[in-house]
């Protein structure tokens, strides 16, 4: 029989109770959350639903967690399930050995390729994105997760500045997951100095590269360049590249993973991309 407290009787009062002690502690138990309003599990379900569904919370294995940030801005995050940011990030996920260690980008795509992680991946995560770390550790079986510090930008809960990228510099990843702005036959390109500062410092300690954006990049004007093609071993996006652009990607080696031209679901078998691979080994992901 629920607490008739009358504090936590209203809805309203229990939901927002819920947000503030989740913001104070990032995960809580149903278990906890009961004992805490002092109702029954099934109205914290109830709560908790709710509060998934208009985004400000999310149900995770045993209680819940706090949503990712939503960004509006152009080309940027507008909400955690975005399709064509889940399909791409899917894609570039299936280059994921198991037991490597692997760096992930901050921003929607870095955070759904953490969610595209197979249940059984036991390997090693770094990453500068708080909404990553918090996802995988609310898994029943989570990675070793490395969380990289600096100075954190509101906006994307992602670290960056001098003090992020002196943290990758002292570290080492078999394979980084590199959300990039613009591509062009040239190059990949990001907006700003911290964000481009950072993505350099990954290209320095990785194997191998992968960078993944949606088709737009084909038109951002993002100025900074982060490194010729020739630095990266694969691309995954939604739609296939201007010809120039798939052309310099195949001389240089790149393997190119494109989702169903971003439209329906994959073609059984494909895992959801079409593989355009060069004549030319794919800088270490093979054939």
């Amino acid at each position: 029989m629920e607490n008739p407290s009358q504090h936590h009787r209203n809805a309203t009062d229990r939901r927002e109770s819920i947000i503030i002690a989740l913001r104070a502690e990032g995960f809580l138990s149903t278990a906890d959350l009961t004992r805490k309003l002092g109702v029954s599990h099934m109205t914290v379900r109830r709560d908790l639903q709710h509060l998934e569904q208009t985004g400000q919370a999310r149900m995770v294995y045993g209680g819940a967690s706090l949503s990712p940030p939503v960004l509006h801005d152009s080309g940027r995050w507008v909400g955690s399930s975005a399709v064509d940011e889940a399909r791409i990030a899917k894609c570039a996920a299936t280059l994921v050995d198991e037991a490597s260690t692997i760096g992930i980008d901050a921003g929607q795509l870095g955070y759904e390729i953490a969610r595209a992680l197979p249940d059984q991946f036991n390997g090693t995560v770094v990453t500068n994105s708080i909404p990553v770390i918090q996802l995988l550790m609310s898994r029943p079986r989570p990675p070793r997760v490395v969380g990289l510090g600096g100075e954190l930008l509101p906006d994307s809960y992602a670290f960056v500045g001098a003090s992020t990228v002196a943290a990758i510099d002292r570290v080492r990843v078999d394979t980084v997951f590199l959300a990039i702005d613009g591509l062009d036959d040239r190059g990949a390109y990001a907006h700003s100095d911290g964000q481009a500062s950072v993505k350099r410092a990954w290209l320095n300690v990785a194997r191998r590269t992968v960078i993944v954006a949606r088709h737009t990049c084909f038109d951002d004007s993002a100025p900074l360049l982060l490194g010729p093609l020739s630095r990266f071993s694969a691309f995954a996006t939604d739609r296939r590249p201007p010809k120039a652009v798939e052309r310099a990607l195949v001389q240089r080696g790149v393997t190119l993973l494109v989702t169903e031209e971003g439209h329906g679901d994959p073609a059984p078998g494909t895992n959801g991309a079409e593989h355009v691979r060069s004549s030319v080994p794919s800088n270490g992901f093979g054939s």
